[in-house]
């Protein structure tokens, strides 16, 4: 399905030289005024051009320019343009199955507006191009019935005056004109007959419109997925035909209790969850009734705004069912429970920078493409880290290889500040294995997330050592001499030793990690336990120097009850207590914080 795919802004608001690709579901995500909004509106803006204020010129000597790649026309979708003579416009432009567009405007008022498409027969393919030609006639429609104006959702100030009054202008006005169209279009005798619109549209009227009924029904259905002990009905005036929705109220009742309000007299949540239902509702429509190939932009700012998390995960839901019908969705956000596995490899970073303004970084799927060549490897780094939807919103990323470290680390650390790592905009996660942990600080680094990983000590001599381009040498010295110290080990403690010439489990109960919390006590293999730590610090990963964290704690067994022991260690234990007793804890937070 064709789609806006890429989108360059330039000296828009906070926009200063910003690019980004886009799917049929993009998220934006991002701290507070970092230009998303901004993102947003030049989506809107690039498709149906109006008058600039010079608020929106980030430097009034420069000129707006925004540029925007349609792609997945096909020959299939040509044909079902309206108009041959359009098809002819926009065929030549389109012969790769894409086309480019870009609006300029060197000033406020209409007449500073210029609207161009990409010169094909000069364009290399491979960057954005540097040749634009005029419009040519008949081009401008084809592209609008490609892609029609969009529909911006815009997060609201003052939910009561957006979504309160059905009015010009307004949210629910929009919604509303795009649902009661066909309705408007089914009653054409409303201006000659005003008693039997009045039996037509009333909400009690006897010949009550089943239009309307099944308006009222299916957004009723539509919103039980947020508010199931609401309904919704339409309730409009008797007046002229094209005067019905500016003064029509929109009115909710509680179907326990039978209290019926207006719209505006709902709490902001119910109000917020309304207009996402009727966003669904819309959806519903044009997809059983609306046969045009065109795809609209849905353009949402926080969708999440007011609602409980249950109805945020049916909102992402929903809205994920909406890009598969016909809408292309982006939309910004501060919540977690709007992304998922599914769409987090095409989630956008948006952040700012005193030199840049706004700048958007690269996301999953193109950046695990960029730094792993193995497809395999691919596919599950993508399903790993799309899973850890906490990345996206922090500054800092610490990579624990199990849950241990993934339960312990985040705890000592604010007994020991005082304060939650999210506070400081640290985040610890998990990942599927220590095998995982190099692939990941690779894709983080091209997704320019600042990332560090934490593992035990048998990483720096096993995982590190792994791979076409491996951590550390696969056959240095440091190796060989510490297979030599195990190996010494093991005839006193006779633990097991692999082909390998490395620590492995047996039946007698010997674990790996057993060998190596006695190789870090050996003074032969503390010196080479240091070394390793050292050498991985620079590669952002710090390897527990006592071999495993249970050693760090002073815990031997491991598993779920452990973990809950040693938590509750750490809860009676005063930041002092761990900067002695734990003191390798306090080294690992000051070195992480030290990163960038």
């Amino acid at each position: 399905m064709h789609r806006i795919a890429h989108i360059a802004i330039k000296n828009f608001r906070l926009c200063r030289d910003v690019s980004l690709p886009l799917e049929g579901f993009t998220p934006l995500v991002g701290q507070n005024n970092t230009g998303k909004s901004s993102i947003l509106a030049a989506l809107s803006w690039v498709l149906k051009p109006s008058a600039l204020a010079a608020t929106d010129f980030s430097d009034s000597r420069k000129p707006v320019e925004i540029c925007a790649k349609i792609d997945g026309i096909t020959g299939d979708i040509l044909d079902l343009l309206p108009e041959q003579k359009h098809r002819k416009a926009i065929e030549p432009f389109c012969a790769n199955g894409y086309l480019w567009i870009r609006v300029t405007a060197t000033g406020a008022g209409t007449k500073a507006i210029k609207q161009e498409v990409y010169d094909f027969e000069k364009y290399s393919g491979t960057v954005l191009p540097t040749e634009w030609r005029e419009y040519p006639t008949g081009l401008p429609q084809a592209v609008t019935a490609l892609l029609p104006e969009a529909l911006p959702i815009e997060a609201m100030d003052d939910i009561g005056e957006d979504l309160g009054k059905i009015k010009a202008g307004t949210t629910i006005k929009a919604l509303l004109d795009e649902v009661m169209e066909p309705i408007i279009k089914a009653h054409s005798d409303l201006n000659s007959a005003l008693e039997t619109v009045r039996k037509i549209l009333t909400t009690n009227g006897e010949n009550r419109s089943v239009h309307l009924a099944e308006f009222d029904s299916n957004s009723t259905k539509a919103l039980e997925n947020f508010f199931p002990d609401l309904s919704i009905d339409l309730d409009l005036q008797v007046i002229e035909a094209k005067e019905f929705f500016k003064a029509g109220d929109l009115n909710v009742t509680d179907k326990t209790t039978g209290d019926r309000r207006r719209f505006d007299q709902m709490g902001t949540g119910a109000q917020r969850a309304i207009q996402m239902a009727l966003i669904r509702y819309l959806a519903d429509v044009r997809a059983g009734s609306q046969k045009s190939f065109a795809r609209r932009l849905l353009l949402i700012d926080e969708p999440e705004l007011y609602l409980h998390p249950k109805g945020v995960r049916r909102l992402r839901q929903a809205l994920e069912e909406l890009s598969r019908s016909g809408y292309q969705i982006v939309f910004s956000t501060h919540s977690p429970l709007m992304l998922n596995r599914e769409n987090a490899a095409d989630t956008v970073i948006v952040g700012k920078s005193a030199e840049r303004g706004t700048i958007t970084k690269k996301p999953l799927r193109i950046a695990v493409s960029a730094a792993l060549s193995d497809a395999e490897s691919q596919s599950r780094t993508i399903f790993e880290l799309g899973n850890i939807s906490e990345i996206y919103f922090a500054d800092r990323v610490v990579l624990c290889e199990g849950k241990t470290d993934r339960r312990l680390l985040p705890f000592a650390y604010e007994r020991f500040y005082g304060r939650s790592p999210e506070l400081d905009n640290v985040t610890f996660v998990s990942v599927g294995s220590c095998s995982d942990i190099p692939k990941a600080l690779s894709v983080l680094k091209a997704m320019e997330i600042s990332a560090c990983a934490v593992a035990d000590l048998d990483f720096a001599f096993v995982e590190a050592r792994k791979g076409s381009s491996p951590t550390l040498p696969k056959e240095g010295k440091d190796l060989n001499d510490a297979k030599q110290v195990l190996s010494r080990l093991a005839a006193v403690h006779a633990f097991p030793i692999g082909g390998n010439g490395l620590p492995t489990r047996d039946r007698n109960g010997w674990e790996a990690a057993d060998a190596w919390a006695i190789f870090a006590k050996d003074l032969d293999g503390m010196k080479l336990a240091q070394k390793v730590h050292e050498d991985l610090k620079s590669h952002a990963i710090w390897v527990w120097r006592e071999g495993c964290i249970e050693q760090v704690t002073g815990h031997e067994d491991k598993g779920e009850s452990a973990i809950l022991e040693q938590e509750k260690k750490l809860a009676g234990m005063a930041s002092e207590d761990i900067g002695t007793q734990m003191p390798s804890f306090v080294k690992c937070f000051d070195w992480l914080r030290t990163l960038q």
